[in-house]
């Protein structure tokens, strides 16, 4: 630990994912965007996810034995493109396409392709986050809940490193949070942006691995 001018400052891996104030956010995990027969599957743009599922199903247990706080957050459209601002709406009426119309109408929230997926769904007590924007911050509670809980730092992990990710993380970092990135338990909406945000996520936070995360909170039990 890092002591300045009577601040405490965490400063090894181990230290900065303290599971007492540390929240795991799985992002955007939902049925629509990555599940087989959801609306992006219908139209031949499922967000393929088979790298990162398995190795974030293994890290959201592990957090939750370690007490770690696992958050959600869930894109959330209106019907009829309620909460697209006018920019969208005159870029998608200018450029007509049957199938953007069918995939930026999706995710409306509590149909049934809303919700996370089954294999990484919320346990009772979890939070979702609803959020409109893919910045998690904007006009949502989650600044709120997690100064609330008292959370420091941040593990990013889902989908989409170059639209959700990226700018979430950087706004955390803004706020104060520590932000971190298990590489192996994030991926992209389109691969060819993946290894620039990865990047540029570099520059701004702790990117590492899920097995380093997950060691450093068994160092933290032994002591």
């Amino acid at each position: 630990m890092l002591t300045y001018k009577g601040r405490e400052i965490p400063e090894t891996l181990g230290e900065i994912v303290t599971p007492s104030h540390t929240a795991v956010i799985v992002h955007d995990m939902q049925n629509d965007n990555i599940g087989e027969g959801g609306a992006y599957d219908k139209v031949g743009r499922r967000i393929d996810v088979s790298r990162i599922l398995p190795p974030m199903v293994r890290f959201l247990e592990t957090a939750r034995a370690h007490q770690a706080r696992v958050m959600y957050t869930q894109y959330t459209n209106l019907p009829d493109w309620g909460a697209f601002s006018h920019v969208w709406i005159r870029d998608l009426l200018l450029h007509p396409d049957p199938a953007n119309e069918q995939v930026f109408s999706t995710l409306v929230g509590d149909t049934p392709g809303w919700p996370t997926v089954d294999e990484l769904k919320p346990r009772a007590g979890e939070l979702i986050i609803r959020k409109y924007r893919v910045d998690a911050f904007i006009a949502t509670p989650l600044e709120y809940l997690l100064r609330l809980n008292k959370v420091r730092t941040i593990i990013h992990t889902g989908i989409a490193t170059e639209v959700g990710i990226l700018p979430t993380a950087w706004h955390a970092l803004n706020l104060g949070f520590f932000v971190v990135v298990p590489e192996d338990c994030v991926g992209p909406m389109e691969p060819e942006y993946h290894a620039g945000a990865m990047a540029f996520l570099r520059r701004l936070a702790i990117v590492t691995t899920s097995d380093r995360i997950v060691e450093a909170w068994k160092e933290v039990a032994r002591r």
